[in-house]
């Protein structure tokens, strides 16, 4: 398989896993849960928390990780692209 070949099924790849996203995500039992989540880890709060000059960089960086998984499956689900609206549901194995 040639570098051409592997880009198309990368491509092929991530617009059937942004499908996938989008469907789940998109519904309205998806957006229950990811408001349900976005409260349960705060995502919406700085990172850093506590009192000035005292705060604990291990809970930084929990709260960073959270944000950043909640910011993945957003970007994925909210994508607007028109090759995604295509009902397409298998992914290709990588």
């Amino acid at each position: 398989m040639n570098i051409k070949d592997k880009l198309g099924k990368l491509e092929r790849y991530f617009v059937q896993k942004k499908r996938v996203y989008r469907r789940v995500f998109g519904s309205s039992d998806g957006r229950y849960v990811l408001k349900d989540l976005a409260k349960k880890f705060e995502v919406n709060l700085p990172a850093f928390q506590g009192s000035r000059g005292a705060f604990d960089p291990l809970d930084a960086m929990r709260r960073d990780a959270y944000k950043e998984v909640f910011a993945y499956i957003e970007l994925l689900a909210n994508n607007t692209n028109k090759e995604i609206e295509e009902d397409d549901t298998t992914l290709i194995d990588g």
